[in-house]
């Protein structure tokens, strides 16, 4: 991966998580917001109701019980008080955690001990020592409550604990503000996503045409120079290639070593020749040749290395000729270079078919092998310059017949066979007449 696209994606991680943290501190912000607003009403409620509890009231409940003229007192001020803020029950508690008075229970309640002993024991204690106290919230029959412990100061000590409980009605409303912040989040990095997305497509696309620029760039420049180095290169052979024939002329072990070097001169020759169409592989104007005769000569050619690595070679061209615009030399080496590349990959005692065919206005000569097969990811690669499996190979011998074909109007194909191995084909237009 290109390290724009890796930076891309960083980004755009980057950015959901900022999304994802953001959404959930404005969450908890309002949360907390509500939280600290109710929690200051309910303390500021139970405060107000705390002062004016009087010690005679508390005294009689003491003495006489529920049916003291204190415990209608108490009666007559919290109840109201439950009804108008809505709260869910509001206590008095004695210093030794009985209760005085409990809105909820009513008459039965007076002298019980507390259940706030064990839900916020703590917090209780804290009250009776003088601090107003808002514990964490516990669970009741399912729902979330909260409450807030104030102390009843009689003669500046505290003879009493005012409780005031109550349910938030506010959780709906924030489980709806969450799931609309969900919400909104989940569209944000849905078009994190998709806006990612794209510019990764964009960017993989250009990508891909600078690569392919760059290549031909250097495949431009690299034809200028294997045109220039096999210009320079022909000279001297030329010259080498007269001394020796001249050579020839002298005495028999002059004329032997002559002709050897006669020989090597000439497979150079040819070398620098094929390394000449790199530069140069599109026929001439008036270029032709007969593929059925290139093709007899190539099979006869490599007939003994077949026959050497012990693997059939089965031929098969028509009987008439195949006229199409490329050079004999030009079609001989398409041949080869598929024959070869065949013969590679066949294992000892298996066989490769050659034939041609010509009908439709265009010449198809296939080769098939028992080899292998190609894997996927090298055929997606082959006929590209300078990339091989082979150990010693150049990478050019595909490339070069794909050139030639595609320079006279025609086209290589290659594919797995679906019973194993590879069939390549090479189609070239026919010349009519």
């Amino acid at each position: 991966m290109h390290r724009t696209q890796t930076w891309m994606i960083v980004f755009a991680l980057a950015a959901a998580f900022v999304t994802v943290l953001t959404t959930w501190l404005a969450y908890r912000s309002l949360h907390g917001a509500f939280e600290r607003e109710f929690q200051a009403r309910l303390a500021q409620v139970a405060g107000i109701a705390a002062s004016q509890v009087s010690a005679e009231d508390l005294a009689e409940v003491r003495q006489l019980g529920s049916g003291s003229g204190g415990f209608f007192a108490l009666q007559a001020q919290l109840d109201p008080l439950r009804s108008v803020t809505g709260f869910t029950n509001l206590s008095v508690l004695d210093t030794t955690r009985a209760t005085l008075y409990d809105v909820v229970r009513g008459e039965t309640g007076v002298g019980a001990p507390s259940a706030y002993d064990s839900l916020a024991h703590d917090s209780l204690a804290a009250a009776f020592a003088g601090r107003v106290v808002a514990p964490r919230p516990w669970r009741r029959a399912g729902v979330e409550t909260r409450a807030a412990f104030v102390p009843v100061r009689l003669d500046g000590a505290v003879q009493a604990v005012l409780v005031a409980e109550a349910q938030p009605a506010w959780d709906v409303e924030l489980k709806r503000l969450a799931r609309r912040l969900a919400f909104i989040a989940g569209m944000s990095l849905a078009a994190i996503a998709v806006l990612t997305g794209i510019l990764l497509r964009v960017t993989t696309r250009q990508l891909s045409l600078e690569r392919r620029l760059t290549r031909s760039e250097n495949l431009a420049a690299m034809g200028r120079l294997t045109a220039t180095l096999a210009h320079e290169i022909k000279n001297p052979l030329a010259i080498i290639r007269g001394s020796a024939k001249r050579l020839a002329k002298l005495e028999p072990e002059a004329q032997r070593m002559a002709d050897s070097v006669i020989e090597e001169v000439d497979r150079l020759t040819g070398t620098v020749g094929r390394y000449l169409q790199f530069a140069r592989v599109e026929g001439e104007a008036g270029d032709r040749g007969d593929f059925a005769a290139a093709l007899a000569a190539t099979l006869d050619l490599v007939q003994g290395e077949f026959a050497a690595r012990r693997v059939t070679l089965e031929r098969e061209a028509p009987a008439g000729a195949a006229s199409v615009p490329l050079d004999g030399e030009s079609l001989k080496q398409i041949a080869l270079n598929l024959l070869l590349n065949a013969l590679e990959a066949t294992p000892e005692g298996g066989a490769v078919r050659a034939s041609l065919v010509a009908e439709g206005g265009r010449a198809r000569f296939t080769v098939r092998d028992d080899g292998p097969g190609i894997p996927a990811d090298v055929l997606k690669r082959l006929g590209e310059p300078f990339f091989t499996t082979k150990a010693k190979g150049s990478g050019l011998g595909l490339f070069l017949t794909r050139r030639l074909a595609e320079g006279a109007g025609g086209r290589l194909r290659v594919e797995n066979r679906p019973g194993g191995g590879a069939t390549v084909s090479v189609e070239i237009p026919l010349i009519h007449g």
